[in-house]
């Protein structure tokens, strides 16, 4: 079982750290299990760092599925829908300023929920608490100035 956190960075900050994204990744380590002195601190820079995961549009690029693939399936829930394909599950919970991805089996669901949440923003960041990695889903290109 895979578990990530999927956060949609401010684009400002996301163009900041790309490329230091373990300082990102020391800060969700921290924010997942905050000294109780410095929640509200922590809870002001989670804020300032992320934006809201608005369902309705995480919704409708999901929906884009079930158009483009066959062989899939789509369980809908309030803020939550499971992908199954054959020998793969994958089920992402909206929380408001993340979304929750938890797959079994091959890879084949939560690479089609990273392809299409790489359509929607190129600022989502995906994080492995427990495998101690990070990762931008979309990387974003750097600008290089030729003088």
């Amino acid at each position: 079982m895979r578990n990530y956190d999927i956060y949609l960075i401010e684009n400002e900050v996301a163009s900041h750290y790309f490329g230091r994204e373990q300082v990102l990744y020391h800060f969700f380590v921290e924010a997942s299990h905050p000294v109780p002195s410095l929640v509200n601190i922590i809870e002001r820079q989670y804020k300032y760092i992320t934006r809201s995961i608005p369902y309705h549009v995480f919704d409708y690029h999901i929906n884009k599925i079930d158009s483009m693939r066959k062989g899939f399936k789509i369980k809908k829930e309030d803020q939550q829908m499971t992908i199954y394909s054959t020998g793969s599950r994958a089920v992402v919970t909206n929380r408001g300023r993340k979304l929750k991805l938890i797959s079994t089996g091959s890879f084949e669901a939560e690479t089609l929920v990273f392809e299409h949440l790489r359509k929607i923003e190129n600022s989502f960041l995906a994080v492995d608490l427990e495998g101690n990695s990070i990762g931008w889903l979309s990387p974003i290109k750097q600008a290089y100035y030729i003088l």
